[in-house]
């Protein structure tokens, strides 16, 4: 039915759908991959859900988002960057929403990193 890949990497690009969602602490840096951050890793995912409308032209694809994952294991300012439908850009936010990650950390510590997620829709 559907499928959803997480993919960490540097943004490159702004959002073209904000999300509704708290931003990350403002007082949490927010770091790149790269030189001594590692990245955060996936802990628990809810699979998105397909629109009735998407469903019913066939729409299949990826929505590639742009997130925070902040120390505390959350997905914050999500903004989609590419999708093949709306209405699966705004299911994919509601999906990364509910994801649970560990967070990035820098020297042992735990920090915000800047990633890239994305979202596989498949029809079966």
């Amino acid at each position: 039915m559907k499928t959803a890949i997480l993919a960490i990497g540097m943004l490159a690009a702004t959002g073209l759908i904000s999300a509704q969602q708290t931003p990350a602490q403002s007082d949490e840096k927010v770091y790149k991959m790269g030189d001594g951050i590692t990245a955060p890793r996936l802990v628990h995912k809810v699979d998105p859900q397909y629109t009735e409308e998407a469903r019913a032209a066939k729409i299949e694809g990826t929505v590639l988002l742009s997130v925070v994952i902040g120390t505390d294991g959350a997905a914050h300012d999500i903004n989609v960057i590419n999708a093949p439908d709306s209405g699966l850009g705004i299911k994919a936010i509601d999906a990364v929403r509910q994801w649970q990650f560990s967070p990035g950390a820098k020297d042992g510590e735990p920090v915000a990193v800047r990633a890239q997620i994305e979202v596989n829709f498949k029809l079966q």
